[in-house]
């Protein structure tokens, strides 16, 4: 697919107050107006401009640095470099796009690199490259306030924005007393211990995963990333599993545990509660829905009071996760600051776009639908607003809305959550106090979204051809509010077992031959 080069874009007008109180205190600290420059800029980090100088603390501003194409080319050279982009992708990528894809479309213009000359200006005038994004064809990056405007007189550049975070808020209640939508809810999902799962019989039984194990599957061979705060993978529930990549976006190493250097860093609890409950094993303590499954961790977050969580590290953890082949990604996190609702139409967000491009590519992606119900916020987070993106609502043991899962619709008027999950009070593995191995409970939706994602392997795995869109109608046409789908439950608690046995509308010519994962 060949993109024109776009020259500046037309930009939503921005009170006149704004931009001139700006100028001021360019003007006031001897930067350069640049003519055009200013058309650049978002009106949020004009905001965040005029915070930084007004302070006069030289703040370091977090931006997003997006240019107009990939560099000059020709209908040849772009040809040729589509032949390279199509050339690096693995295996298992080019299996997976396949599904969704003609062979002759599994690379398209967003797959190519980021222009090396427009990324060494940009290198040359910033304080630091935080990630480097194909898809997006932006790099964010670290710069005051006077590189900021300097970067804004590059030819390359299209516009720059700020790069957008979020404070995890926690559960804040009970469950909704009211009762939950007509559903077939198992009765064995009150029993608290079983010989084979213990306390996570539960959780399991209720959205049937148990029948699935009986019958063989555990989500084996196929390919789940999980994106989160980091992870404890040395826990005993994970010595079975199959660590296939790990990558810390936040501190660029190999290793998503807590960093030894920072002892504030408490990152790998929340990740290693997420992990177990999708596919952690320990008999008779804790099973996950997806043991059986390949795993790629990516850590991109860093869990502290204080610590925003960082849209880019996620979009290139996702972006990083297509890339080896996954074929599920698990997200539990969520972004709202600097968004207004208006921004949740399934569109705007970065972690949106780069969700709907992993979705497009066929991965199915699985986010939580957020714990916001009672707070300011009060509405669904992003990428949970993403177009074929699955957004998780979390349930107590006996079907109830829990009180803090975030309702939708979309701005757009999509329904959203699409289904729940148990959310409350859940079983997930952690760290004792004495740095040993333990089990305890947590809620949130960010613990109800795992147990789908490892559902959602299940059907892959008994279903190879499935695309996202076949995964998600079986989903939710099997769950236990289908009948009459609202944004409280979406179409209601899964039911993973009806929906391996649902005839979607599958592919008619044979699913190809997977390739084996290195």
């Amino acid at each position: 697919m060949i993109r024109p080069r776009l020259r500046h874009r037309t930009r939503a007008s921005r009170p006149a107050a704004l931009v001139a109180a700006v100028a001021a205190l360019l003007l006031a600290s001897r930067l350069p107006l640049k003519p055009n420059s200013q058309a650049k800029l978002s009106t949020d980090l004009l905001k965040a401009m005029a915070a930084s100088v007004s302070a006069g603390t030289g703040e370091t501003l977090r931006v997003w640095v997006y240019f107009l194409d990939k560099g000059e080319m020709g209908q040849g050279s772009l040809v040729t470099a589509l032949a390279n982009a199509r050339q690096t992708l693995s295996a298992h990528t080019a299996w997976r796009r396949a599904k969704v894809r003609p062979e002759a479309d599994l690379v398209d213009y967003e797959d190519l690199p980021v222009a090396s000359a427009y990324a060494d200006q940009v290198k040359d005038r910033t304080l630091r490259v935080r990630t480097v994004s194909r898809w997006l064809n932006a790099l964010s990056v670290e710069a005051s306030p006077d590189q900021v405007w300097t970067l804004a007189a590059l030819d390359a550049v299209d516009r720059l924005d700020v790069v957008r975070a979020f404070r995890r808020s926690g559960p804040d209640g009970p469950a909704e007393p009211a009762a939950p939508p007509t559903s077939q809810i198992p009765a064995a999902a009150a029993a608290v211990r079983n010989p084979i799962y213990g306390q996570a019989f539960a959780q399991l039984s209720q959205i049937d995963v148990p029948a699935l194990h009986q019958q063989g599957l555990s989500g084996r061979g196929v390919l789940v990333c999980l994106l989160d705060v980091g992870f404890r993978w040395d826990h005993e529930v994970f010595r079975l599993s199959r660590l296939v990549r790990q990558w810390d976006f936040v501190f660029g190493d190999a290793d998503v545990r807590q960093d030894p250097a920072n002892p504030s860093d408490y990152s790998d609890a929340h990740g290693t509660a997420t992990w177990s409950l999708l596919g952690g094993f320990k008999f008779g303590t804790m099973i996950g829905p997806a043991f059986g499954a390949d795993f790629l961790l990516g850590k991109t977050e860093v869990e502290t009071s204080e610590t925003p969580i960082e849209e880019d590290y996620w979009a290139a953890g996702i972006e990083w996760a297509e890339s080896l082949g996954a074929e599920v990604v698990s997200s539990s996190l969520g972004y709202t600051d600097w968004y207004a609702f208006k921004d949740m139409d399934g569109k705007t967000a970065v972690t949106t776009k780069a969700a709907n491009r992993a979705v497009s590519l066929g991965v199915v992606v699985v986010n939580a639908a957020g714990n916001e119900r009672r707070n300011a916020w009060g509405h669904i987070i992003a990428p949970a607003d993403g177009f074929g993106v699955i957004a998780v609502g979390a349930v107590d043991a006996a079907g109830k809305l829990a009180s803090f899962s975030s309702p939708g619709p979309t701005y757009d008027g999509r329904i959203k959550p699409e289904v729940c999950a148990f959310g409350v009070n859940d079983w997930v593995a952690a760290k004792a106090t004495d740095g040993g191995d333990t089990y305890i409970t947590g809620s949130g939706t960010s613990y109800a979204t795992p147990l789908v994602a490892g559902a959602a392997a299940l059907l892959l795995e008994a279903h190879r051809d499935w695309t996202p869109a076949q995964v998600g109608d079986a989903l939710m046409k099997t769950a236990g509010n289908a009948s009459a789908p609202n944004n409280d439950y979406g179409w209601g608690i899964i039911d993973a077992a009806a929906a391996v046995a649902h005839r979607t509308a599958a592919n008619t010519a044979p699913a190809k031959a997977m390739p084996r994962i290195r």
